[in-house]
C-alpha cells in the first residue's frame, strides 16, 4: 500500500486524479475517527462532521480576518495581518493547530451528554447538532461569509504552485501524511489498553464495571482523542482548499461518510478504508449523471444490500464465506 501511495504522484498526468486522491485521504481520516467512536467507542455518534467543520471554520477565521488574506489581496485591501518581525502569525502551521485545539474542545462538549444519554439519544443529538451548525454559519454573514462562507485561507501549497501538478503533489503527499497519523492513532487506541477496555466491555459491561474498568470515562477519553483528529482533518480541509461553507455540514455529506464507514466495517481499519475508496469513486463517478440525486440512491441501495448481506461490511464477506464453507465440510 505505501508503494502504490509513493507511485501515484509520479504517474499522475493530470491534477484531476491527485486532487481526487486528496479528498479520498482527507475523508479516510475523517472516517477512520469516526470508526473510533462507532466501533470502538461504541457511541452512537454523527458528531464527526460537527466537530470538524467547526474546527475548519475556526482555523478559516483566523486565517482570513488575522492572517494574511488572500480575499483581502484580491479585494486591493490590506492583506498584511499580524506580523511578528515581518512573519504572518496566522499563516496556515498556526491554523491547524488551533484547529486540533478546537475539535478537542467541541469534542469535550458534545461528550458531556454522553455521560447521560445512550444509544439513538446520544445520536438524536449529535445528528441536531450537524443541522444546528449549518444553520447558524449560513446566516452568520457578518463574522462567517453566510452561505457563501469563508475563503482566502493561507494554504500550505505555495501559491506559484497553486493549482499546478506539482502543487497537487504538494498537496497529495501532505494528504497521505494526514492519513497515515489517523491510521497510527486508530491502531493505537483501538489495540491498546483504551481499545482493551471497551471490547471488555461490549461483550459485558456489568462484568467490566464489577473488574473495576470505567466504561464512560474510557469512552469519552476515545471521543477526545478522535476529536482532536478531526479538528486536524478540519484545519487540514481549509489549508487546502482555501475555503470553508456551510455545504460541509450537509446532511448528504453526513450520509456519505457514514455509508462509507458502514460498508466497510465500522470495525476495522481496511474496512475503513475500503467503504471509503469505492464510495470515492461512486462519489466521482455520478457528478456528471443526471438527476444528481441518482449517487444518493445507489448509495442507499449499496449500504441496504451490505447490511443485510454481510453486518459486519464488506471486509468481513472473506470470513463468513470461510465459515459456511467449514460449517458445510
Amino acid at each position: 500500500v505505501g508503494a502504490i501511495a509513493m507511485i501515484i504522484p509520479l504517474i499522475a498526468g493530470t491534477p484531476f486524479l491527485l486532487a481526487t486522491m486528496v479528498a479520498f485521504l482527507i475523508y479516510l481520516s475523517m472516517n477512520t475517527m469516526w470508526g473510533l467512536v462507532l466501533g470502538t467507542a461504541g457511541l452512537q455518534s454523527f458528531a464527526t462532521v460537527a466537530v470538524a467543520g467547526v474546527s475548519a471554520y475556526a482555523a478559516a477565521y483566523l486565517s482570513v480576518n488575522i492572517g494574511e488574506s488572500n480575499a483581502a489581496l484580491a479585494a486591493g485591501g490590506d492583506c498584511s495581518g499580524i506580523r511578528l518581525f515581518g512573519i504572518p502569525l496566522v499563516e496556515w502551521w498556526i491554523a491547524i493547530p488551533v484547529a486540533s485545539v478546537v475539535g478537542l474542545v467541541v469534542g469535550f462538549l458534545i461528550s458531556l451528554p454522553a455521560i447521560r444519554l445512550r444509544g439513538s439519544y446520544f445520536a438524536f443529538l449529535t445528528i441536531g447538532l450537524v443541522e444546528l451548525c449549518r444553520a447558524y454559519t449560513g446566516q452568520d454573514k457578518c463574522n462567517l461569509g453566510g452561505a457563501g462562507g469563508l475563503f482566502g485561507a493561507s494554504s500550505f501549497i505555495p501559491s506559484d504552485l497553486m493549482g499546478s501538478l506539482t502543487g497537487y503533489r504538494y498537496a497529495y503527499f501532505a494528504a497521505v501524511l494526514l492519513a497515515v497519523v489517523s491510521l497510527l492513532i486508530y491502531w493505537k487506541v483501538n489495540y491498546g489498553r483504551l481499545g482493551l477496555l471497551l471490547r471488555t466491555a461490549r461483550e459485558s459491561e456489568a462484568v467490566a464495571e464489577v473488574l473495576g474498568v470505567d466504561v464512560v470515562r474510557a469512552r469519552i477519553w476515545v471521543f477526545l482523542i478522535s476529536s482532536w483528529m478531526l479538528g486536524v482533518a478540519g484545519g487540514f480541509y481549509v489549508s487546502y482548499y482555501k475555503t470553508i461553507s456551510p455545504n460541509f455540514f450537509n446532511f448528504s455529506t453526513l450520509l456519505l461518510l457514514f455509508a462509507m464507514v458502514m460498508i466497510g466495517g465500522i470495525n476495522s481499519p481496511r474496512g475503513i478504508l475500503l467503504g471509503t475508496m469505492l464510495l470515492m469513486f461512486v462519489d466521482r463517478f455520478f457528478v456528471d449523471v443526471s438527476p444528481p440525486e441518482a449517487r444518493f440512491v445507489f448509495t442507499g441501495l449499496f449500504l441496504l444490500v451490505v447490511t443485510l448481506l454481510a453486518s459486519g461490511g464488506l471486509v468481513s464477506v472473506p470470513d463468513q464465506i470461510r465459515s459456511r464453507l467449514s460449517s458445510h465440510g
